[in-house]
């Protein structure tokens, strides 16, 4: 969904360095008074995030927020997109994740909404500080929305949507990022959309190169939102389901998953017949690469892990190109217009595909990425890598894994149980 794994914004909680215009504080203060005097509030709100070059929206990526709270500590906030679904929980005493409908953790503290709304631990969207702020009852949003800010001003009134009067308003943070914000202009103001471009914040962070007319930007409508009436406290609390695993934390649980991810299908079994359409146009077949090694990395422009794994996988398989060994890294869902004008701003120098209809992605079971696949020259993956467990580990395993298939060895991960000799 994202260009890069977005880190956590957070806002200075100092007063803003610049004075709050009159109109402003008008247009903000009744919505803000709403939620910060709040005792309950509910809420639907669809996220979409949108990648730009060019001045033309190439991909659209859509989740979905639903949110009950009770001030100060009682919510309930379910976060699900594409790939990923999560539900956080506290009752005020006790706190749980429910990462997946069969896997938990509990957390050994209870975050107040006010520390969600400030700064959220749990990864629940690329930006999850502006909607929580906005939705969790008895928070303080201008401690989100106007601390670090450089500055805030009312863009005009509008009907949004043709129908409803509302306030514009826009700010602009410290560090470049800007945020509109659309408010009901009525006795009871509620928001109806907000627009963050985080563009400039990619550009600092300098994890990739940015490439020239690339925006990146997401967009929250408030499909619903209330602050009155009641709330069902059993929202509150988590109920696990026949069968479901108890973690100890979302470390053991990625961990534990990622060891799962590992016993790939494919694994110690010869890859299907494919074909790999790269940017400028050639084909690749597996013909093509009979009696060879290679790797298929499948990636995408907004997988943090992937990203920060390309340049060693490079690195290191061009350490062995003298030897016959060939890397594609196959971008996998984006459309080749996106692909080709971030590639074109990268280092890599590697070979990339495109599989903008996710062909391959089926092909292969790449269901999450990062994974990289090590195939020796009789077509049989030797060897898979899931995740990115840092530059050095996996520099070391890549190498020692290469340096088994150039000389014609094979890599105990992929052969058989029956057919490894016992210990």
């Amino acid at each position: 969904m994202a260009f890069v794994a977005i880190p956590s914004v957070t806002h200075s909680q100092d007063k803003p360095s610049f004075e709050l215009s009159e109109d402003v504080r008008e247009a903000l203060t009744p919505l803000f008074s709403r939620i910060l005097k709040a005792d309950v509030s509910r809420a639907t709100v669809d996220l979409s995030v949108e990648t730009v070059m060019g001045g033309e929206v190439v991909e659209t990526a859509e989740s979905v927020y639903e949110i009950a709270s009770k001030y100060p500590d009682q919510y309930t906030i379910y976060y699900k997109s594409a790939d990923d679904r999560k539900r956080l929980y506290s009752d005020g005493e006790k706190g749980v994740v429910a990462l997946t409908p069969e896997a938990f953790f509990r957390l050994s503290e209870v975050a107040s909404s006010q520390e969600l709304a400030t700064r959220s631990e749990l990864n629940l969207g690329p930006y999850p500080e502006a909607v929580l702020a906005l939705t969790l009852a008895g928070v303080d949003p201008a401690v989100t929305f106007l601390g670090g800010m450089k500055s805030v001003e009312v863009a005009g009134k509008m009907k949004y949507r043709g129908s409803i009067d509302s306030i514009h308003l826009r700010g602009q943070q410290k560090d470049g990022v800007t945020w509109d914000l659309w408010i009901s202009d009525d006795s009871k103001p509620r928001p109806l959309r907000l627009l963050v471009d985080l563009t400039p914040m990619l550009i600092a962070t300098g994890q990739v190169a940015v490439p020239q007319g690339y925006a990146y930007s997401l967009r929250y409508d408030f499909k619903s939102w209330r602050v009155i009436g009641e709330v069902d406290e059993k929202l509150f609390q988590y109920t696990p389901p026949p069968g479901a695993v108890e973690y100890e934390s979302l470390e053991d649980f990625q961990q534990q998953s990622s060891e799962e991810l590992a016993e790939h299908p494919l694994l110690g079994e010869s890859i299907p017949d494919f074909e790999l359409t790269l940017l400028d146009g050639s084909i690749i077949r597996k013909d093509d690469l009979k009696g060879k090694v290679f790797v298929l990395d499948f990636w995408a422009t907004w997988c943090g892990p992937c990203l920060q794994a390309m340049p060693v996988l490079a690195e290191t398989t061009k350490a062995f190109a003298d030897k016959g060994v060939q890397f594609y890294a196959v971008n996998v869902g984006e459309s080749s217009a996106l692909v080709k004008g971030f590639v074109s701003e990268q280092d890599w120098d590697v070979a990339v595909a495109s599989d903008p209809k996710g062909d391959l992605i089926e092909l292969f079971s790449a269901k999450s990425i990062p994974l990289t696949l090590l195939i020796a020259p009789s077509g049989v993956v030797e060897a898979v890598h899931q995740g990115y467990p840092g530059a050095e580990a996996l520099k070391q395993q890549f190498t020692d894994e290469l340096e088994v298939l150039v000389q014609g060895g094979r890599i105990a991960s992929s052969v058989p149980t029956d057919a490894k000799p016992e210990k």
